[in-house]
């Protein structure tokens, strides 16, 4: 029984996957950016203030050049004893930035994402960032189609923590 509702689950999550485009879940703008040059202390307080997860850093040109996520803060610097006010991001920024574009699919986000291990992908068009897409967005995009699903429901409620992160 359990074998038979995870396979129905996977077959209908691929075929929405294959049709939705990556733009219609994404977190648009504004999209925080910081430069590459700013402390970790800076980066954090941003975050706090704009309730978000990660920063897009960017170069002296402004060309977006990684991300720093409250995870990288947490094993890159506070784990590793750096100073927060003297640590820069450059230091600590995961890159190069991947991301996907804003007219791809939601399987093809999920593949870039499961491919390179990481839990969120900004979203390109015409070489700027345009948004943002966490692996919390994916979930509640496919609980909303699928709210009669158990079997995701309970997913969504065991690994909760996990996808917070």
């Amino acid at each position: 029984m359990y074998v038979t509702v995870n396979n129905n689950l996977s077959d209908i999550n691929h075929k929405q996957a294959k049709t939705t485009l990556i733009y219609t879940i994404m977190h648009p703008p504004p999209i925080i950016m910081a430069k590459d040059s700013e402390s970790i202390y800076t980066i954090s307080t941003l975050m706090k203030k704009k309730q978000v997860s990660s920063i897009i850093i960017i170069d002296q040109n402004d060309k977006p050049v990684g991300i720093i996520t409250e995870r990288d803060i947490v094993r890159r610097v506070i784990a590793d004893g750096k100073d927060p006010n003297t640590a820069k991001a450059t230091e600590i920024k995961s890159q190069p930035l991947i991301t996907v574009e804003a007219d791809a699919y939601l399987f093809d986000a999920v593949k870039i994402m499961e491919k390179n291990n990481i839990r969120r992908v900004p979203v390109a068009k015409d070489n700027a960032i345009v948004g943002i897409v966490t692996i919390t967005d994916i979930i509640k995009h496919l609980h909303t189609i699928h709210k009669e699903d158990h079997y995701l429901l309970r997913f969504m409620i065991r690994y909760r923590k996990y996808l917070e992160e």
